[in-house]
């Protein structure tokens, strides 16, 4: 009898445990998905859809899915792709098929219906895009991608090799410059794409132009302002930008989205327009506060 009471004391006290935000348990996951612990990453998750304040978007749903299936749990993985397809009646994404996070599930039957479903959705919504300015724009994000990949893969791997760092530096400005110019040929021609002609893949227009000089985020700025203000691009995507342009032009920084190194090497969050301020218009633009997004990042904040 004791041992039964002492059982039941034991449950009461987890039930009233209580939950963390879900903001919180998402910064969490992302923070051990990024350490490759899977479980604990898979673990938050869970927290994060039980939360009291939970407002999942169909963002969560997907990356819980891919951090389940990764931890070994493919009963929940399918669960949260099933909630997504469910709740979301337009979702789908092109690689489906192909994301490597999914590999653990393509051993279950209901892994083909998902997939059969998704392909069905991207047919239908894809019908009236305009396939090759999207297979331009998804050459032009390669072509950005895979030199930084192989930058930041050097400095973690052969990190006094300054030769092999400096021509790799080359070769992404090189692919910026012929980035720059396939983005201004496409607005000569279309302005800036809509999403009814090519999907998110319109978003690789701000990559670009993030990753350009002073002058051409200054001139693109206003552009990129207006595709947001449309539902065209986030308004995350603008802060990033905002942010960038304040630190390249060495003023405050509004949002804390940007991250440099101090005397010591030490990462730290650059210069904030207002400490009181910036976790107000962070909320604001959909961002979790500072104070997560510099432990998520590893740097330091001196608020």
């Amino acid at each position: 009898m004791k041992r039964t009471i002492f059982y039941i004391l034991a449950l009461a006290l987890c039930a009233c445990k209580p939950s963390i935000p879900f903001q919180t348990a998402v910064n969490k996951a992302d923070s051990c998905y990024m350490a490759q612990n899977y479980e604990q990453a898979n673990n938050y998750y869970k927290q994060a859809f039980h939360a009291s304040d939970a407002e999942p978007q169909s963002y969560h749903y997907s990356n819980a899915a891919a951090i389940a299936a990764m931890a070994g749990d493919e009963q929940t993985a399918f669960m949260r792709l099933n909630q997504l397809i469910n709740n979301d009646k337009e979702w789908y994404t092109s690689n489906f098929a192909e994301n490597p996070d999914f590999l653990p599930l393509h051993q279950y039957p209901e892994w083909q219906v998902l997939k059969d479903t998704v392909e069905q959705r991207q047919q239908r919504i894809e019908k009236d895009y305009n396939h090759e300015l999207i297979a331009r724009l998804r050459t032009i994000f390669l072509r950005d991608q895979e030199p930084r990949h192989a930058f930041l893969f050097a400095c973690q791997t052969k990190p006094d090799n300054p030769v092999l760092r400096d021509s790799l530096i080359h070769a992404m400005q090189q692919a910026d410059e012929v980035n720059l110019q396939e983005i201004r040929d496409i607005f000569d021609t279309y302005g800036f794409p809509s999403k009814t002609i090519v999907g998110s893949a319109n978003s690789v227009i701000w990559l670009v132009v993030q990753h350009s000089d002073l002058d051409t985020q200054k001139e693109f700025y206003p552009f990129l302002c207006k595709a947001a203000e449309q539902g065209e691009l986030s308004m995350e995507d603008i802060v990033l930008l905002e942010d960038r342009i304040a630190l390249f032009e060495g003023k405050p920084q509004r949002y804390g989205s940007q991250i440099v190194e101090d005397s010591t090497g030490e990462r730290v969050i650059y210069t904030l327009l207002n400490t009181d301020s910036v976790n107000i218009w962070r909320s604001a633009a959909g961002m979790p506060p500072l104070e997560e997004y510099a432990k998520q990042m590893n740097a330091k904040w001196n608020k």
